[in-house]
């Protein structure tokens, strides 16, 4: 699979039939690394059990973050 994007990958892997996918572990908050750089994750579980782990850094880190706050509120919805 080739996604555009980290936020592209997550909509894909949830949104999408064939995958089916949820989240299954995501921090609350985005994590600074000692660099100073920023980092968060996202990890997915499809409906046939297989598990991606999405990572995010810098600006990036952010997107995703909001991104997957977007999408548990979407599931809650539907």
């Amino acid at each position: 699979m080739a996604y555009s994007s980290e936020t592209d990958a997550l909509r894909q892997l949830l949104l999408v039939r064939k995958y089916g996918g949820r989240i299954t572990s995501s921090p609350d908050s985005i994590k600074t690394l000692p660099n100073g750089l920023q980092y968060y994750y996202v990890e997915v579980t499809t409906k046939d059990g297989t598990k991606y782990v999405i990572e995010a850094y810098g600006e990036d880190a952010t997107t995703l973050r909001n991104e997957s706050l977007l999408m548990r509120e979407l599931v809650v919805l539907a």
